[in-house]
């Protein structure tokens, strides 16, 4: 449900006297914002909803109940401090404040405030791990499978240990 911005309030007197604006007091506003640098709406599971599924897309996604299930997204996925989720997430751009049980991939950088708690594994080519940040798995800075090309320019490939390794191909073209 989209809401429209509030910018103030209008009273009015009987018949239209005694007009004044009222402008709302600012909200104090969530500890985790999320970085608009693309065009594009976001996507709101709300605190205490529950939603089993697959989610992909081109828009943000903010998870601020409960998810089980699949995540796919081009954009910013942010799992807020009241976020729980029980799944694999992939994303361009990762935070999390709350919780997530499942691997983490982001295409540019993975994130975790000091509230977050996760178990499961990291892959990005940027990841930041903030002070007081729970995580029970392995962090891996490279490129997750299905980039083409690494932080350092070199293409990648995946082993079949599942692990990421540069490309090691010869300028030779196979026939």
């Amino acid at each position: 449900m989209v809401r429209p911005a509030c910018r103030g309030v209008l009273t009015m007197g009987l018949f239209g006297h005694d007009t004044q604006t009222k402008t709302p007091r600012a909200t104090q506003s969530h500890t985790v914002q999320s970085d608009r640098s693309h065009l594009g709406s976001t996507t709101t599971i709300a605190e205490g909803t529950k939603v089993s599924g697959e989610i992909s897309g081109s828009s943000d996604l903010r998870i601020e109940g409960e998810f089980d299930g699949s995540v796919s997204i081009s954009g910013l996925v942010l799992v807020a401090e009241t976020g729980q989720v029980r799944t694999s997430i992939r994303a361009s751009k990762v935070t999390v404040a709350g919780r997530v049980d499942g691997d983490i991939f982001g295409n540019q950088m993975i994130e975790l405030e000091p509230s977050a708690v996760v178990t499961g594994d990291l892959l990005a080519p940027k990841i930041l791990i903030r002070e007081g940040a729970s995580l029970q798995g392995r962090v891996e800075m490279a490129s997750p499978p299905g980039t083409s090309q690494g932080t350092d320019g070199t293409k990648k490939s995946e082993r079949k240990d599942g692990k990421m390794s540069p490309d090691t191909g010869s300028s030779k073209k196979a026939k």
